[in-house]
């Protein structure tokens, strides 16, 4: 007698019992002993693919680096070294070391750094008190024989001013007429707030994240009746000045030749939604990487986004391996590279789930992202970075793909390890077209780094009110996050832009004041955090994320 077709996750224990007893008062145990082998089976695989999802779920190691990675799975799984086989514990043995003279490269010298020059010194005197100036042996007063600079860096805190304007009336001594002083310009006329406060608040809410309320709550703790209804229509209408000079900064990408992009989530507020909220798709497009420009779109679908990116004209698209962006191959015929971060990001999930054969692609990487690394040190140009990539990038693509090739059959699709060699291969294409230009990444990185910003601080914003307050926002983000990008001090920038504004900067001449002719007219406003990083024409800096 056959035996029934077992599904553990359909199992009837009832009437298992029951036909399980009706077997056993004949002579059919073998049947009975199959249809248990069966049960075991079924329930072995259904607790093994539970355990790795759980172990997928864990919190992961800050980093993603080969040897963080063969770390935890030694202490995870207790892997002992003996193990491995030669070749691998030499290749990690010899990865381990290219990490570790990396890392000595690029590590400052010791001792104390040097103060940036731009910062002012105040002097303090510190003069010998009276009673030790008297000499021990000669009993005269002594002179002074030279003083020496202690440098110690302090802060003054900051302090809340009311600025009182003494608005002058003059009049005519032989008649009634009279004149008066017109009041300055300001981000909104007769308000409280002053335009330096209203800049340094939008600046702490885009830079560092911080909430309307939490500030409000912060002047509040000093004394200043501010509520955060107040200062978030202050921050509201400083945020319109803005949006002229963001759509300048769009018609820059559009001119771009390359594009880098992603997206993440929005949450806005709507009334007619059964949760309360809509979900926009925030979408970040970077040209050249040095024009940065959001969009917050009410429908993440393909169509929205290709009505968004319509007027740019650029000969590479590079992005993870969404299906929105298809259009830029199929319908506008250009270059779409891929992103290698993100397939390393899977195979290294595979690896923490405990499936060692994604170490060996791990280390191939590992040699891959460390020729991008060498050349964006060395600051080379696009021509020599794609000769390099020929010479050294090229074998280790192919390894990679016979790994794909040899260990395709033998994994299941649905696990860790086979959804990243489906990866692989259905992107294949997409991530060889690095090798084409110098000037195209290696990663998607540098999109995710600029959305970074957006999503720390939406742990504490939570959503925006509606519609036109998310794209008010995604105007501000991008004239700061451009300020970055030509390594420009973003909040000195701010200020001296919301000055020109607000004393009627004609719109007409707003070039004038893009991040490119600021740094040029103004260059005491250059951020010191790029003095020495690489130049922004070459953003190649995303191989520190392998």
């Amino acid at each position: 007698m056959r035996g029934p077709r077992i599904d553990a996750t359909r199992l009837d224990l009832s009437g298992f019992e029951a036909w399980l007893r009706s077997q056993l008062q004949g002579s059919k145990l073998a049947a009975v002993v199959t249809v248990i082998l069966q049960i075991v089976r079924a329930l072995f695989s259904q607790n093994t693919e539970l355990r790795q999802r759980i172990l997928a779920r864990r919190v992961k190691p800050p980093s993603e680096r080969l040897s963080a990675v063969e770390r935890q799975l030694a202490f995870l799984f207790a892997v002992p070294d003996n193990d491995i086989r030669p070749a691998a514990r030499n290749a990690r043995r010899d990865a381990q070391s290219s990490d570790d003279a990396s890392k000595r490269t690029t590590r400052h010298s010791g001792g104390r750094q040097p103060l940036p020059p731009h910062i002012a010194v105040i002097e303090v005197p510190n003069d010998v008190p009276a009673e030790d100036r008297i000499c021990p042996v000669c009993k005269i007063e002594m002179t002074t024989s030279h003083r020496r600079c202690v440098r110690t860096l302090n802060v003054i805190p900051a302090k809340l001013v009311v600025e009182c304007r003494i608005d002058e009336v003059v009049a005519c001594p032989k008649c009634d007429a009279m004149a008066c002083a017109l009041a300055p310009p300001g981000v909104l006329d007769g308000g409280l707030l002053g335009t330096t406060l209203i800049a340094e608040c939008l600046a702490n809410k885009i830079l560092d994240g911080m909430p309307v309320e939490r500030q409000a709550l912060h002047f509040r703790r000093q004394g200043a009746p501010i509520s955060p209804s107040t200062l978030g229509r202050a921050m509201g209408a400083l945020l319109d000045r803005l949006m002229p000079l963001a759509a300048q900064i769009q018609s820059r990408l559009k001119q771009c030749d390359r594009i880098q992009m992603d997206s993440t989530g929005l949450r806005v507020l709507d009334a007619t939604s059964p949760t309360g909220t809509w979900r926009d798709t925030l979408w970040v497009f970077i040209g050249d990487g040095r024009w940065v420009n959001f969009a917050a779109l009410r429908s993440g679908d393909s169509q929205s986004l290709e009505d968004c990116m319509r007027g740019i004209d650029a000969d590479t698209y590079q992005c993870d391996g969404t299906s929105t962006i298809n259009f830029v191959e199929r319908k506008w015929h250009r270059c779409r590279p891929g992103c290698h971060a993100h397939s390393r990001r899977k195979l290294v999930e595979a690896a923490r789930c405990g499936d060692l054969r994604a170490l060996e692609p791990l280390r191939t990487y590992a040699a891959l992202f460390k020729i991008e690394a060498d050349a964006t040190r060395e600051r080379v140009d696009a021509d020599t970075r794609r000769k390099r990539r020929e010479a050294h990038s090229a074998p280790l693509l192919e390894n990679l793909r016979e790994w794909v090739t040899q260990i395709a059959p033998d994994v299941e699709p649905k696990s860790p390890l086979g959804q990243a060699v489906t990866y692989l291969q259905r992107q294949w294409m997409r991530l060889n077209l690095f090798m084409l230009d110098g000037e195209i990444e290696l990663t998607n990185n540098r999109s995710e780094r600029e959305l970074r910003p957006w999503v720390r601080g939406q742990h504490t914003w939570l959503f925006v009110g509606d519609q036109a307050n998310a794209e008010r926002w995604a105007a501000g983000f991008s004239v700061l996050h451009s300020a970055i990008a030509h390594g420009v001090n973003p909040r000195a920038y701010l200020h001296a832009v919301v000055g020109k504004l607000v004393a009627g900067h004609s719109l007409k001449r707003l070039s004038e004041l893009l991040p490119d002719e600021m740094l040029r007219t103004h260059p005491e406003i250059a951020d010191p955090l790029r003095a020495t990083a690489t130049s922004p024409s070459k953003p190649h800096a995303d191989t520190r994320a392998a």
